[in-house]
């Protein structure tokens, strides 16, 4: 009888072992594929202009920076769009059977042109948005901007 009332706690300690060590393998399981998720999720590839609004919108912005802020964005919407359409066309005629290799020469010219002048015009819109920071919303948005995580392939 002895015996029995000896094997009994010690079988029950190992059942509660066996049940934390299973609780605790678990919750590691659960926290690694949480966070499998969540490391995929911030790594999912936003266009320019939703990066801008998100690191823009975790600066504060005062009224006077967030209408320079929206001033940047229309920059970067029309100037994008029109450099698009541009583009488009010119190749468009590239496609095209009857295009001569002289004429294919000048329209990839002007593609590469067409983005030169999209890129000045929103250099130029960013300087205005980024002279209205303060020198620490200024850092932080540089920062931000040049360190966005990309995906691997």
């Amino acid at each position: 009888m002895s015996d029995a009332v000896g094997t009994r706690p010690s079988r029950r300690r190992w059942l509660i072992v066996v049940v934390a060590v299973s609780v605790a393998l678990n919750l590691i399981f659960v926290g690694m594929v949480a966070g499998h998720f969540r490391h995929r999720h911030r790594l999912v590839v936003l266009n320019q202009r939703e990066r801008f609004e998100r690191i823009a919108a975790d600066l504060k912005l005062s009224d006077t920076q967030a209408a320079a802020f929206r001033q940047f964005q229309t920059s970067l919407r029309t100037h994008g769009a029109a450099m698009r359409a541009a583009n488009a066309a010119a190749w468009a005629r590239i496609a095209d059977p009857a295009t001569s290799s002289d004429q294919i020469t000048t329209l990839l010219d002007s593609t590469v042109k067409n983005r030169i002048e999209f890129q000045q015009d929103i250099a130029n819109a960013m300087g205005k948005f980024l002279a209205s920071l303060t020198p620490t919303q200024r850092a932080t948005f540089v920062d931000e901007a040049r360190n966005t995580p990309r995906p691997r392939p």
